[in-house]
C-alpha cells in the first residue's frame, strides 16, 4: 500500500512591528545580568577617576572626565531597555507591517525595509522562552514570537527545535 503524500508545511501571517512586539523581543532575548556584574565597568571607571584625582598630579579635568564616564556607564546599564526600545521605536522598521513565513525551508521575514530568510539548516540551537523561541545561528540570534503563530505553526516549530537541538548535541 503506498504512503499518502503529505503536503509540506507552510504558514504565513502579517503583524505590525509595534511597541509591544519590541518589548517582548527585548524581554525574551536580552541576557540577564546580575546587578554587581552589570555595574562592574561603571564602578571601575568611577574608582579609577577618583584614584587619578587623589593620587596623581594629572589635570583634574581628565580625572573628572573618567568619573563622568563611570556615571554614564551606570546610566546606560540602568536604562538599557528603555534606550534599546527607544532606538527601535524611532527606526524606520517601527510600526511597519511584517510578513512572516514559517515553512519547511526556514523562517522568512519580509517588510518594505527587509527581506530575509533564516534556513533551518543554518540554525544551531533553538531555545524556548516564555513567549517564543530564540534561534541561534552563525550570525547571532533571532527571536520568533509565539503570539504571531497558529497552533499548527507552534507545533511545527517545536518539532523543528527538537531536531535542530538533537543535531547540535
Amino acid at each position: 500500500m503506498p504512503k499518502p503524500m503529505t503536503t509540506p508545511f507552510s504558514y504565513s501571517t502579517t503583524y505590525v512591528l509595534d511597541k509591544s512586539h519590541f518589548v517582548e523581543t527585548y524581554d525574551a532575548s536580552a541576557p540577564p545580568a546580575t546587578p554587581i556584574k552589570a555595574y562592574t565597568i561603571a564602578m571601575a571607571l568611577g574608582l579609577a577617576g577618583l584614584m587619578l584625582l587623589m593620587l596623581t598630579e594629572i589635570d583634574p579635568f581628565v580625572a573628572w572626565f573618567v568619573v563622568a564616564l563611570g556615571g554614564l556607564e551606570a546610566f546606560s546599564v540602568r536604562y538599557k531597555k528603555a534606550w534599546w526600545l527607544g532606538r527601535q521605536l524611532i527606526s524606520k522598521a517601527a510600526n511597519t507591517e511584517l510578513k512572516l513565513t514559517v515553512d519547511e525551508e526556514g523562517i522568512s521575514s519580509e517588510s518594505i525595509h527587509v527581506k530575509s530568510t533564516l534556513p533551518w539548516n543554518e540554525i544551531k540551537q533553538i531555545e524556548s522562552t516564555e513567549s517564543g523561541w530564540l534561534l541561534y545561528h552563525k550570525g547571532g540570534k533571532n527571536y520568533l514570537s509565539a503570539r504571531a503563530l497558529s497552533e499548527e505553526a507552534k507545533v511545527f516549530v517545536v518539532a523543528k527545535a527538537k531536531r535542530v537541538n538533537l543535531k547540535g548535541a
